[in-house]
């Protein structure tokens, strides 16, 4: 390794050795590794596939230049002096990626190591074959370069075969390899992302002169919990079938389910969405619903979580000014979220419908990984507005609906749903709702 005068004569060459050399390979990977995954990754015994087959390759590879050398002793020298002499290289490893971890700065030089090591190990390959090799026999140049090229195959095809299963697993690793979908913060997502937006908005429906129409923005923003995602198909569903919004109907989405699908749901594409529309309505006459369904928190942030991506939540100023900068007039607000009911103020103008899932010092019911609906998005989305044509009685059957599934599952406190109606809003509403009637009903003929 260090250039320094051994042979194979230095090195106690037998199965005691070998297995203890194993051994302490195996706990300085999981060292190196532990430090390159960082302090929220969690140890997995996966590793143990990853270890032993290289260790099962090495063997194999040792027993086939034996018989090809005619050097029986071979097997077992080769990987005795390659894993004695691994050590240094795993501690170098170790080091960059301390040093990786502990600056950022030093992001490229830790990469230039990196590559340094690589080299270094190719060196240790031929120079460990070198050395296994009885000291008599001929080609002695030649054998060990064709020894070091065999050992050295694993290095590029052993990771293709043995994709996540080291010893220590990311946040985002277990839950891709829970779910079976790729990782938002892979290059195959990154790479789909804009074009999913682009093709989402550049499919909407051009507005009709003399109709008022609906559009419906969609905002499902917690990856965390399936029943989000439910959520938003059940309303998106339900307004393009029921409230004539197909053609414009946007949903943005944070799901591992629909990642190569929908665009994600995140602050950055909701402004584009909501200027897009903004641009493409008759904003004297059309209406613009906005679908939110996440968690919320008592200081009223609407939850944006991707991991490992880093997202800012939804508030109801950043909220109020997207709706403000895209010129839209005439809006309906559904956050379907714990607290949601402290949107209602910085939202509520003579134009704006407002409907909550709780109260602003309330939580919400029905999230979970094993919910089906929330308790808002069941009532209102899956019932009441499946058979009501008016915005406001909808929700207020959805308020007792909720009501008295809280007091039967005894949830306390109860969530308290608030809805907030414009003057202007509540004198357009009717008009609306006829217009989007007698569409149906035409459709139906």
């Amino acid at each position: 390794m260090f250039l320094q005068p051994v042979t194979r004569f230095s090195f106690r060459v037998n199965i005691a050795q070998l297995l203890l050399l194993f051994v302490v390979s195996a706990s300085l990977d999981i060292a190196v590794e532990g430090l390159q995954a960082g302090p929220d990754a969690v140890f997995t015994v996966s590793g143990i596939v990853s270890e032993g087959f290289f260790g099962a390759v090495l063997m194999l590879f040792a027993a086939l230049l034996a018989l090809a050398f005619r050097q029986p002793s071979y097997a077992l020298a080769l990987p005795v002096v390659l894993l004695a002499g691994e050590w240094p290289l795993q501690v170098a490893r170790m080091i960059i990626a301390e040093v990786a971890k502990s600056d950022v700065a030093l992001a490229a030089e830790a990469v230039r190591a990196g590559q340094v090591v690589l080299v270094w190990s190719l060196f240790w390959l031929w120079r460990s074959a070198a050395v296994s090799l009885a000291p008599a026999r001929p080609y002695r140049l030649p054998r060990s370069l064709l020894a070091a090229v065999l050992l050295a195959t694993p290095l590029w095809f052993g990771p293709v075969l043995l994709d996540d299963q080291g010893w220590w697993q990311t946040p985002e690793q277990e839950s891709a390899a829970a779910t079976g979908y790729p990782s938002p913060a892979s290059e195959e997502v990154l790479a789909k992302q804009p074009q999913l937006l682009y093709e989402a908005l550049n499919d909407l429906a051009q507005q009709r002169p003399g109709t008022t129409d609906l559009y419906f923005v969609g905002f499902a923003s917690y990856a965390g919990e399936d029943v989000f995602r439910k959520d938003m198909d059940v309303a998106r569903k339900l307004f393009d079938d029921r409230f004539d919004t197909r053609g414009r109907s946007v949903v943005l989405v944070n799901n591992p389910r629909t990642v190569l699908d929908e665009p994600l749901a995140t602050v950055s594409n909701l402004r584009e969405t909501l200027t897009e529309i903004g641009a493409a309505i008759d904003r004297d006459q059309d209406v613009v619903m906005i679908y939110v369904t996440s968690h919320g928190s008592r200081d009223h942030r609407i939850s944006v979580e991707f991991p490992p991506l880093q997202l800012d939540a939804l508030t109801p100023p950043a909220l109020r000014k997207m709706l403000d900068d895209a010129g839209i007039k005439w809006r309906i607000v559904v956050i379907s979220a714990c607290y949601s009911g402290g949107f209602i103020e910085p939202l509520k103008d003579d134009n704006t419908l407002i409907m909550t899932a709780a109260a602003a010092d309330r939580t919400s019911f029905g999230c979970g990984s094993e919910s089906d609906a929330t308790y808002f998005g069941d009532a209102l989305f899956q019932h009441a507005l499946r058979f009501e044509d008016s915005f406001v009685k909808a929700f207020e059957q959805a308020r007792e609906s909720i009501a008295v599934r809280e007091r039967r599952e005894k949830m306390t406190p109860p969530s308290e749903p608030q809805i907030f109606v414009g003057k202007a809003m509540a004198a357009k509403l009717p008009k609306l709702e006829a217009d989007l009637r007698a569409r149906r009903s035409g459709a139906s003929i």
